[in-house]
């Protein structure tokens, strides 16, 4: 890091140009655009927020190292931890999604931990930054309500693995997102485990909120949203790539779980 002392950024201020900003009572929404090859100073924002990658991308530099993000990728940034970033490719256009404290005084929650930022095995919500980000393009008069909800379950279930949990839910949890492209059964991740499947099939849904074959589908749509901003690569391609048995599937799965067909966040 630089000699210098990190700048703080005011709320609802990013690195770049912001094209559009939307206020949803305490959530934030907007969009940013970038020079090519421009470089920020080391910074750090004063909310939560979460970014997704339209568009280009560029290096990050965050404690531990440097990385380069590419179009499609979701990122979450703690308030107070510094980070720079550099050499933005051309075209770089990025969402952001910012809670205040009013959000979390509201609905009594937690502000997610510095470990979804910092952490290597941190799984993030990508396909609930994409039903966000069309409620900010859409911006009707359901949008407000629908934007509280969708913020909540973006950050809620992040907040289950610091709670009562057994230690499992974190395990299957990584077992499943290492074995996305092979099939899964209940014998085989009860045997990783050292559970009986009954156990799994019983509990699975009151810890995820779902089966254990629609997390499946979901961690394959948030393989699929990176794949999609390529655009030389056709949505058949990318369904076969992504585990699914044929586009039409691939496509009906991808609309149910972000709200938009695959073509249309093509075009965002």
């Amino acid at each position: 890091m630089s000699a210098s002392l990190p700048v703080q950024l005011a709320a609802g201020t990013y690195v770049g140009t912001k094209v559009k900003e939307r206020i949803f009572g305490a959530v934030i929404t907007s969009e940013t655009s970038f020079a090519p090859h421009m470089a920020s100073d080391w910074h750090f924002h004063v909310n939560p927020h979460f970014s997704h990658i339209l568009e280009g991308g560029s290096k990050e530099a965050r404690k531990g190292g440097t990385d380069r993000q590419y179009a499609g990728t979701g990122l979450y940034y703690h308030p107070g931890v510094a980070h720079q970033n550099a050499d933005y490719l051309p075209g770089t256009r990025i969402f952001n999604i910012e809670l205040t404290g009013d959000f979390f005084r509201t609905f009594e929650l937690a502000c997610p931990p510095p470990s979804l930022m910092l952490g290597d095995k941190a799984q993030l919500n990508t396909n609930g930054l994409v039903r966000i980000m069309k409620e900010h393009y859409l911006n009707d008069t359901a949008s407000a309500i629908a934007m509280d909800q969708l913020c909540i379950d973006l950050i809620a279930p992040r907040q289950q693995d610091f709670h009562c949990f057994p230690e499992w839910t974190e395990k299957i949890r990584d077992i499943m997102h290492d074995h996305w492209d092979t099939p899964l059964s209940l014998p085989f991740l009860a045997t990783e485990l050292g559970l009986h499947p009954v156990t799994i099939s019983r509990y699975f849904s009151r810890y995820f909120g779902c089966s254990a074959g629609e997390y499946l589908r979901k961690i394959k749509v948030e393989r699929a949203i990176s794949l999609i901003k390529k655009e030389q690569t056709s949505l058949t391609a990318i369904a076969y790539e992504c585990g699914f048995t044929d586009q039409a599937h691939f496509i009906r799965t991808f609309r149910r779980i972000t709200g938009m067909l695959p073509n249309q966040y093509r075009k965002i």
